[in-house]
């Protein structure tokens, strides 16, 4: 069965469901528990939540991971077989100058943040760049597949 996981949404699962979703700057966070079986995503759209407790947790990275980690945990996981996998952060707009921190990388940097607080090792990555990605995880297996989207060229002339 296959559930797509739409922005700002966490789904963690102990079947063999395929999750999936497609992120540009939003980050979208794999966790993996080997030893139960247990897998999720998250969908995370912005860094911080400055306080805002009306919105869904998984909005925001600083919100994001420890509700994704309860979850787990709530699931009959076990924080020290969780590993993760990070994908998107990518800049979508060429218009940003390289000296600014552009949303998708502040996403990250929480994200990784949140990770390390909880000491959850980053065991695959695919962040930054100006493209988004296409991303699937096999909650069953732990597998993730990412693919690269393709930007439209415009023809010359």
């Amino acid at each position: 069965m296959e559930r797509f996981v739409k922005m700002n949404e966490i789904f963690i699962s102990k079947s063999s469901e395929v999750l999936k979703t497609v992120v540009g700057s939003c980050i979208a966070l794999c966790l993996w528990d080997n030893n139960n079986r247990i897998g999720g995503m998250g969908h995370i759209m912005l860094p911080e939540s400055n306080g805002d407790r009306t919105a869904p947790p998984g909005k925001y990275a600083d919100t994001a991971v420890a509700e994704m980690v309860s979850k787990m945990v709530f699931h009959g996981g076990c924080l020290d077989n969780v590993v993760a996998m990070c994908v998107g952060g990518a800049s979508m707009f060429s218009n940003h100058s390289s000296r600014i921190e552009t949303v998708g990388i502040k996403n990250y940097r929480i994200v990784k943040r949140e990770l390390e607080h909880f000491k959850i090792p980053v065991i695959t990555e695919s962040i930054g760049g100006t493209t988004g990605r296409k991303i699937s995880m096999n909650c069953r297996e732990g597998i993730v597949t990412i693919s690269m989207l393709l930007k439209s060229v415009k023809k010359p002339g």
